[in-house]
């Protein structure tokens, strides 16, 4: 029997040889996928189509919003406004396109499960798998829910920035009194980028805990020698989140805050606020300050980072191909792509019979369209492959097949498996075919 090649992709791309990020071996895959790349039988081309828009959604506002009054509430803002500005915005396009909504959301206390509790489930926020954390940052964002992911990601945001808070890092019960949160901070000095290793979007949270708690022994009132805020002696160790333990204290006699000095706090007026004058240490409001700044770079890079590549309305269609040798029977599969971070893509089609992998039917590279201004966040395209019904070479015989299609970014990032168990077809990367 003569073999038939399975190399049928005939998608009109230009390769992302100079992409906005230069993954490791980005580019040598890009080229050897191209060299495989042939036209369609008879020298015709698919052209990729105008970028289809991103889904339009309205921010998320489920439930009542606790807007901080405290250290932390326009500090948030700041935090996130610094941080956000000391960004490259040509690597973080997607992040700078989202800049109001991480803003915004970076001052929600809803990402804590009451209003009392010193810490929030990051992790469990950024998977988006319980009720609690409304979709998430990747429950949103697998299904298009752009404008609700980067405001779950500002939620991230605000619980890890919270660490840099004394109080906070030791558990202590505290309401708008505080005199530590009790200021308006609106400025932060972002002078250098942590040298932290890449972590995972949610786990600065901790990292950022261990590093004020480890800093409390050490904040004390240089009149009387005792410590400013004090974890309880039973409290996790550190690695965990001490926010789930007990209850820390003032470092004061009958836990009494001894931060401030007078004048008395009036953390009610916004446009008076006396806190300005508090202590001696006042620079350890100002470096933690400016540490919640830093953290938010490491936050949002991290999650832009890691955000995968989408495939959306994914269709596979009887056609016909035409060989020099006569036309056959073929398919015709489409798709469209969505990546948040740089348009060079590559995607692989894989063939499975009875959960078996049989091989790859085929491969391809693209080069996405970036957002118009003001209509998104998203590179986007849509194309068109055509398959011949082969794998390694060989047409395959009659029977039923799945084919799953997934995509892999410059970050190396490939769409992942979740997207087949939610509710939403529009995002499926699996068909399923009859060869008869």
């Amino acid at each position: 029997m003569k073999k038939t090649t399975s190399i049928l992709i005939t998608a009109a791309v230009s390769f992302a040889v100079s992409g906005i990020i230069s993954a490791a071996g980005f580019e040598n895959d890009v080229k050897a996928v191209s060299e495989k790349l042939m036209v369609n039988a008879g020298g015709e081309q698919i052209e990729i189509a105008d970028p289809i828009p991103v889904p339009s959604e309205e921010l998320i506002t489920s439930g009542p919003k606790w807007w901080s009054v405290t250290f932390f509430g326009s500090a948030h803002r700041h935090a996130a406004k610094s941080a956000l500005k000391a960004m490259n915005k040509a690597l973080f396009p997607d992040i700078a396109a989202a800049k109001d909504i991480l803003i915004d959301q970076s001052n929600d206390e809803g990402g804590h499960r009451s209003g009392e509790l010193n810490g929030g489930p990051v992790k469990e926020i950024w998977f988006g798998n319980t009720p609690f954390s409304r979709g998430g940052v990747l429950g949103n964002y697998t299904q298009f829910k752009f404008n609700e992911a980067y405001s779950r990601l500002g939620t991230i945001c605000h619980l890890t920035q919270d660490q840099a808070v004394p109080v906070h890092a030791a558990n202590i019960k505290h309401g708008i009194s505080d005199s530590f949160e009790g200021y308006y901070g609106n400025d932060v000095n972002i002078t250098t980028r942590r040298s932290d290793v890449d972590r995972e979007p949610w786990e600065y949270y901790q990292v950022l805990q261990d590093e004020t708690r480890s800093k409390l022994p050490g904040w004390t009132d240089p009149k009387t020698g005792l410590p400013y805020w004090v974890a309880a002696p039973d409290a996790p160790r550190f690695g965990e989140d001490i926010t789930n333990g007990p209850w820390g204290h003032y470092g004061g006699r009958k836990n009494r805050d001894v931060w401030a000095v007078p004048p008395p706090q009036n953390n009610n007026d916004s446009g008076n606020n006396n806190n300005i004058w508090i202590t001696e240490h006042a620079e350890i409001r100002q470096d933690q300050l400016n540490i919640s700044g830093e953290v938010t770079i490491s936050v949002l890079e991290s999650a832009s980072k890691r955000l995968p590549p989408l495939v959306q309305n994914l269709s596979v269609s009887t056609t016909t191909l035409r060989f020099s040798d006569g036309v056959k029977a073929g398919y015709s599969v489409k798709f469209n792509v969505y990546e948040n971070r740089a348009p060079g893509i590559l995607y692989t089609m894989y063939v499975y019979r009875d959960g078996q992998l049989l091989g790859e039917a085929f491969q391809g590279a693209a080069s996405l369209f970036p957002p118009k201004k003001d209509e998104g966040m998203m590179f986007s395209g849509a194309l068109t492959a055509a398959w011949a019904g082969v794998v390694n070479f060989e047409p395959l015989p009659p029977g039923t097949y799945t084919l799953d299609l997934r995509v892999t970014d410059e970050d190396d990032n490939v769409t992942p498996d979740m997207v087949n168990d939610d509710a939403i077809p529009e995002n499926d990367t699996k068909k399923t075919i009859v060869i008869e």
